[in-house]
């Protein structure tokens, strides 16, 4: 078995982690631990659908990394998709400027590939042509019903079509 290759989103994550986990929970719509165990779980899932899928790993871990980031650094709930351009864009730059240490930075093709995605997950009953943003709006609906969220409409469509690829 090869190695993963996902040293980059990994050095992300855990930039995002230092950055967050001395965040109060005032004005929230949701607790900073969620979001950071959402984080990290979503990363996870996003690595395993993109071997299951044929995707890079490594973009699917850092789109899962980012996509609620305006809920975090933000404070947004509605439409925190629509909001996320600004929040990736500024991670990213901090990512490649200071946060990557010796690793690789993220491409602006790769940024491209990341916000394509992030910017439209919320919009689970939408089936696009984009594997990247198909997948995030997958396994963001897979995470929620991991965490025992209820998981119904397009989410539970979502979920029950992955388990059933997996034969689950």
């Amino acid at each position: 078995m090869e190695k993963l290759q996902i040293n980059r989103a990994n050095r992300l994550m855990l930039m995002l982690f230092a950055e967050w986990k001395n965040h109060d929970n005032e004005g929230r719509p949701l607790k900073i631990e969620w979001n950071i165990m959402h984080m990290f779980t979503s990363s996870q899932l996003a690595k395993l659908y993109a071997l299951k899928k044929g995707l890079d790993p490594e973009i699917c871990a850092m789109t899962a990394v980012l996509h609620d980031i305006a809920v975090v650094e933000g404070k947004f709930r509605e439409n925190h998709d629509g909001l996320a351009v600004e929040y990736v864009k500024g991670a990213i730059k901090r990512y490649n400027d200071v946060g990557r240490y010796n690793r690789e930075p993220i491409t602006e093709k790769e940024q491209e590939v990341i916000l394509s995605a992030v910017t439209v997950h919320g919009y689970k009953d939408d089936v696009s042509d984009n594997p990247y943003a198909e997948m995030i709006k997958d396994v963001d609906s897979l995470d929620a019903y991991l965490h025992g969220i209820r998981t119904e409409n397009s989410r539970h469509t979502r979920v029950s079509a992955f388990f059933e690829e997996l034969g689950i």
